[in-house]
């Protein structure tokens, strides 16, 4: 499995640096409220772009499990609780 991850990290890196080599003139970025415009490489917009829409993803997808996390420290208290319980009773001595 690690060499398959290798192979596809290589092959992406491969192509961003192509995509890198291909794309430098430079555009104006300019945001509508702000009065400011910004010069920058066309590779550098566009790799800053999907940089962005990963982190917003990756917070979302964080944000969503928040429940799945919460009901999963849950459960492990609730197991923890449970595994006490059942020590505490395997040493209590028994009467037969």
């Amino acid at each position: 499995m690690r060499i398959i991850n290798s192979i596809v990290a290589g092959i992406v890196a491969v192509l961003v640096v192509l995509f890198a080599f291909s794309n430098r003139m430079t555009v104006a970025v300019e945001i509508w409220p702000f009065p400011y415009q910004l010069a920058l490489p066309l590779y550098a917009l566009i790799l800053l772009a999907v940089l962005v829409g990963f982190i917003a993803g990756a917070i979302g997808a964080w944000m969503m499990g928040s429940a799945k996390r919460r009901e999963l420290r849950r459960l492990r208290k609730q197991v923890r609780a449970m595994e006490q319980s059942l020590a505490e009773r395997r040493d209590f001595p028994t009467q037969i």
